[in-house]
């Protein structure tokens, strides 16, 4: 196994539903996931769980997903774990906000599993080359 293999994901999604189908078609890809349901949670799951990979979306009650991405980007702990956050918006200010506080992609809602899958490779190889 490579060291570089992302193995840990933790998804992060208010929504239950959304959260089942990423759990559902990650661990069907042979990931072990971990769920949050908001900001807090996230942030205390990604120190403890120390995760190969984050889906944090982006509307959520209490912290924010662009506040959870900024904080994990800029804590020693956790600043290298890729990030893809997910929103059912698709303006081009969101996918900027996304990029300035750090994260390393943006998947629009609903959810195409086979991108999603395509973007965790292209991250995968992208940490393989560092």
């Amino acid at each position: 196994m490579s060291l570089y293999t992302m193995n840990k994901v933790l998804v992060v999604d208010d929504e239950k539903h959304i959260a089942t189908l990423l759990k559902r078609v990650l661990t069907g890809n042979g990931y072990e996931v971990f769920t949050a349901k908001n900001g807090e949670e996230a942030l205390s799951l990604a120190t403890q769980k120390q995760p190969d990979l984050i889906i944090l979306d982006l509307m959520m009650p209490g912290i924010s997903g662009i506040e959870v991405c900024r904080v994990l980007k800029t804590h020693k702990n956790t600043s290298g774990i890729p990030i893809i956050v997910l929103s059912a918006l698709d303006r081009l200010i969101d996918k900027k906000y996304v990029i300035d506080a750090g994260g390393d992609a943006f998947l629009s809602k609903p959810i195409n599993s086979s991108e999603l899958l395509t973007i965790i490779d292209k991250l995968q190889n992208r940490n393989k080359e560092k």
